[in-house]
């Protein structure tokens, strides 16, 4: 195991005892990457937590220091360093900052009067990161209040690369009132699920239906569970209306969209107002695997691969 994935192993399992900035923003449901009761399974079961290593993290974490470099470059009279976590109890929980770094003066090196988080924002970073308006990615906002409510700065730098020729540069001042409201949701998490090894509720984000699936990893496939009428049948109810909902969208959707085919007939593109639609010809190959079971099962049997989940089917009616 090379050094850094080590230091790296490392922290993530320091990281599981606290909770962190991007927990806030999951627990608050401003995550695009985690939700509630993924938050949980890190804190309780990290044997069942997600993989997080991905090229898209290691990408961040390789371009940290860039970033603080260009930050640096843009901002004169400024240094920063990276800190060790910051961990704090006297909530009622423990509250911790991974911080990618502090900024100082550089007068006085060592005293901190901000914080930077450095992001890579690739992907259409460009129209969520805005210098002019300070408007950045709720979860990265949220984020930065909870360092700020962590380490009692006034301050706090979100710099992006975006993939252009220019670092997007977001100041975040303190909100205390947002801090109350993050701390408070914090202690409810930590309190009533963290430490009781109660599942959060889940907020309706993919994110917390994988993590479900986790949770829950042996089933038992038969009797049903009656579940409670009084609690259920409202949740149910529910579901079905949004499901239909869903499907009379879905079917309106289609109608518009093959009369917008109609119109266009033979012809690829088309413009309406501002708009640019295209109906383009493709061609797709595909492997017959009901002839290839057939006359190679070996080739079948070598090359598939097997993986479990659940799925929530659509719910039938009982006599």
């Amino acid at each position: 195991m090379s050094r850094a994935l080590a230091d790296l192993t490392a922290f993530r399992e320091t990281r599981r005892s606290y909770l962190g900035g991007t927990d806030l923003a999951a627990i608050t449901g401003v995550s695009t990457w985690a939700g509630p009761v993924s938050v949980y399974l890190d804190k309780t079961d990290p044997e069942q937590a997600e993989d997080k290593d991905s090229l898209l993290m290691r990408r961040g974490l390789a371009l940290e220091r860039f970033i603080m470099d260009e930050f640096m470059r843009a901002r004169p009279g400024l240094v920063c360093w990276h800190p060790k976590p910051i961990v704090r109890t006297d909530w009622g929980f423990p509250a911790g900052a991974s911080i990618d770094f502090f900024v100082a003066d550089a007068r006085k090196p060592r005293t901190p009067v901000a914080v930077l988080e450095a992001k890579t924002a690739f992907r259409n970073g460009w129209s969520v990161w805005d210098e002019d308006s300070a408007d950045l990615p709720d979860s990265y906002y949220v984020q930065q209040q909870w360092y700020l409510a962590v380490t009692a700065l006034s301050l706090s730098y979100g710099a992006a690369d975006v993939g252009d020729d220019k670092l997007r540069i977001v100041p975040v001042e303190a909100d205390a009132r947002i801090q109350q409201r993050l701390i408070e949701a914090g202690r409810e998490f930590w309190q009533e699920h963290v430490a009781k090894r109660i599942p959060p509720a889940p907020l309706g984000l993919e994110a917390d239906y994988g993590a479900l699936q986790r949770v829950w990893t042996e089933t038992i496939p038969d009797p049903p569970v009656q579940l409670e009428p009084e609690e259920a049948e409202a949740v149910l109810s529910d579901f079905l209306a949004h499901k239909f909902e869903e499907a009379e969208h879905k079917k309106a959707a289609e109608l518009a969209k093959q009369t917008l085919c109609a119109l266009m007939g033979e012809h690829e593109k088309a413009t309406v107002g501002n708009w640019l639609l295209s109906w383009k010809r493709s061609t797709t190959n595909s492997i017959d695997t009901k002839r290839l079971r057939a006359e190679r099962p070996d080739i079948v049997a070598k090359y598939t691969r097997t993986s479990e989940s659940r799925t929530f089917a659509a719910p039938k009616e009982t006599t």
